[in-house]
């Protein structure tokens, strides 16, 4: 990001900019159970919330996938009268893409949430494929955020979310992030999983064929792996939490 567009972003009052400003030294010391420093924690999560230091720089695309932890850290915390959540809201918003009037959902393109700016583009380019860069992920983050500060996200046009959603599954249940291709694992299943249960509609996935692809990535020792026939992960257990409870 250039300086120019940072301070521009900033007078604005956009959330999460990037900038040089070295984060706070968190020291060893501080309330809470074996000097766990809550007060300090709260406050570089609210410097997280409106100023991300320049290390954070590389990971400019997983934008929204920031401010969801800083986020989810203040709510954690109970700190989260520390940020401004309508602005937060609106923030988030503004990553979303929209299709043109009457145009057809079976396109092949994903309407979800974008992870940065360098990923949206302007809507007249989005008409080609290539230039409409929703990411599986970033929406997860995007809505997990947007419900954390108290947004509805059930006002959100979800019918074309999840209409566009169910495109990225391939035929043995998995997910693909994006509609132009890339790696499907269970990391995407479950973002998938987690949409559709936060917009409290299932349209957007195969259920029995999500679940056929988990327990097909199961492994001989019991647990899970990221794909069939990897070795079993911990992490993965969070896919039967939220696909296979009504299973189990």
């Amino acid at each position: 990001c250039s300086r120019t567009g940072q301070t521009n972003r900033r007078r604005r009052g956009e959330a999460f900019t990037f900038h040089g400003r070295r984060p706070p030294e968190m020291g060893d010391q501080g309330e809470g159970p074996a000097g766990f420093a809550r007060a300090r924690h709260a406050a570089f999560l609210e410097l997280m919330s409106s100023e991300l230091p320049d290390g954070y720089a590389t990971q400019e695309v997983n934008h929204l996938t920031l401010a969801y932890f800083a986020v989810a850290g203040l709510s954690l915390l109970r700190e989260l009268d520390r940020v401004n959540k309508d602005q937060i809201a609106k923030w988030v918003l503004s990553f979303q893409v929209h299709p043109e009037a009457n145009v057809n959902l079976d396109n092949g393109q994903f309407y979800g949430f974008c992870g940065s700016r360098t990923t949206k583009f302007p809507s007249n380019l989005v008409k080609d494929p290539c230039h409409n860069g929703s990411h599986l992920a970033s929406t997860y983050s995007a809505l997990a955020t947007l419900k954390i500060v108290g947004y509805d996200v059930l006002n959100l046009d979800s019918k074309v979310l999840l209409l566009s959603m169910k495109k990225l599954q391939q035929p043995d249940g998995s997910f693909m992030p994006t509609h132009i291709g890339a790696e499907t694992d269970l990391r995407f299943v479950y973002c998938a999983a987690a949409i559709c249960s936060m917009l409290k509609d299932w349209s957007g996935m195969d259920k029995e064929k999500a679940k056929e692809y988990i327990l097909n990535c199961q492994s001989y020792d019991g647990g899970f792996g990221m794909v069939p026939g990897s070795e079993s992960h911990v992490s993965q257990v969070g896919e039967l939490s939220v696909l296979l409870r009504p299973y189990i």
